[in-house]
């Protein structure tokens, strides 16, 4: 990690290694209040499913969505769970070995799924007619977060320990608040960068798009008040 680094390069880094995750967090958590609170009722899917019931709609809906729950809770343990939690049962290799099997799989799936909603939602005309820029915007953003992921853990399985490890201690560091941790990710290579940048410009927008339902919808089931249905009389 010693290396002479030029202002340029040292500011680029520290901005989007270091700043821009928490602000990324900031944009999503605020986002998040004022569209509960303020535009709750525009929080929905939006489905497409009574436009073309279609074999890719059912294909890539449900790949997609199974895929990515894995995938997220791979991330989470794989980025945040400190050494002493795991190292008494699995070695640093052991766990790369499991990312790399088990996060390629988990990705590819919902490679796949996310491959199949994209062509659908551009090349359907009766869904492509009715999808805002937001809907395109969301899709590819999906779809290239997936793919760079993808990409990110063929690098992975081939370069050293070390390397996997730089970006634990980066995730960590930023999450103990310690924004300094960008140095972690100066051998990195370019694809889990782009990765990383893709990951939270999805953060950013995610509060202003459909994909708010996926935190919002639970939280308002359980916060709305109770509403008293009329059965006729009864």
């Amino acid at each position: 990690m010693e290396q002479t680094l030029s202002l340029a390069t040292t500011w680029a880094y520290t901005f989007f290694f270091a700043y821009y995750p928490y602000l990324a967090a900031g944009i999503f958590f605020c986002g998040l209040a004022w569209r509960l609170t303020h535009e709750n009722r525009t929080v929905q899917a939006l489905s497409t499913q009574f436009l073309s019931n279609d074999r890719s709609l059912r294909w890539g809906s449900n790949l997609f969505h199974f895929a990515v729950v894995g995938v997220f809770f791979g991330h989470i343990f794989g980025l945040l769970a400190p050494e002493p939690l795991y190292i008494w049962l699995i070695s640093n290799e052991t766990k790369r070995t499991l990312a790399v099997i088990m996060g390629g799989a988990a990705g590819l799936v919902a490679f796949i799924g996310i491959a199949l909603l994209f062509v659908r939602r551009f090349t359907n005309e009766r869904v492509a007619a009715f999808s805002t820029a937001g809907d395109r915007i969301v899709v590819t953003l999906i779809l290239l977060q997936i793919a760079t992921g993808l990409g990110g853990t063929a690098v992975t399985a081939v370069s050293p320990l070390e390397s996997y490890l730089a970006i634990d201690h980066w995730a960590q560091g930023l999450f103990i608040f310690r924004p300094q941790s960008w140095q972690w990710l100066l051998d990195t290579s370019v694809i889990h960068k782009i990765h990383i940048l893709l990951g939270f410009l999805i953060v950013c927008i995610f509060p202003f798009t459909k994909l708010m339902h996926m935190v919002a919808v639970p939280i308002l089931y359980f916060v709305r008040p109770n509403r008293i249905v009329n059965s006729g009389g009864m």
